[in-house]
């Protein structure tokens, strides 16, 4: 099996929320980090705790070792319900720790030396939980009509008419995959918008 779906976006179709069994993954945006013949594994890119950065380091020691100058967004992402006490950074990092799924684009990083090891010039977010689907699964479900799914090409994300929900996540992936950071701050309009939603 190809890994066809792998860095790609999908969309829960709206009509989620009136099935009591996908009444959560409603209006949720996930990054599809890998996909195999195993399975896949995401990350929600749309759902932010309500509590910051800081607060959540309290809780969470991993997140303590990340600064929020060195984020995309200092929001911490609601990443999905599974695993969802576990931290998680996302990124270009190169490395490969011990913990790591990553793809072509992205790696998504568990390890805590990812954590310390983190810079501004991976274009890193980071978040808590994922989504996960076992051999088959998520195909099942994409031919159920559960999912919608997009390249996240840049002109791809920027052709299609996303609505306001999915348009934090959307802009988050486009800086993420595609935009060579030339900063000491937020320095841009785009970026400064992303600390906000």
């Amino acid at each position: 099996m190809s890994s066809f779906l792998e860095d790609g976006l999908l969309i829960a179709n709206p009509a989620l929320s009136e099935m009591p069994k996908f009444e959560s993954i409603a209006g949720r945006a996930i990054y599809i980090v890998q996909h195999s013949s195993d399975g896949a594994v995401g990350v929600s890119m749309n759902k932010n705790y309500s509590k910051s950065l800081d607060e959540i380091a309290g809780i969470s020691p991993l997140l303590s070792h990340l600064s929020s100058k060195e984020l995309v967004t200092t929001k911490v992402l609601a990443g999905g319900p599974v695993a969802d006490d576990r931290p998680w950074i996302m990124g270009r990092n190169p490395e490969n720790y011990k913990s790591t799924i990553r793809n072509a684009s992205l790696a998504l990083n568990f390890d805590e030396q990812a954590f310390i090891d983190n810079a501004a010039h991976h274009v890193p977010v980071c978040g808590i939980g994922t989504f996960g689907w076992g051999p088959g699964q998520l195909e099942n479900e994409l031919a159920s009509s559960l999912w919608h799914f997009y390249p996240t090409t840049r002109d791809a994300l920027e052709r299609i008419p996303f609505g306001h929900d999915f348009s934090g996540a959307v802009d988050l992936l486009i800086v993420m995959k595609n935009t060579e950071l030339k900063r000491k701050g937020r320095v841009s309009s785009f970026l400064d918008r992303l600390t906000t939603w």
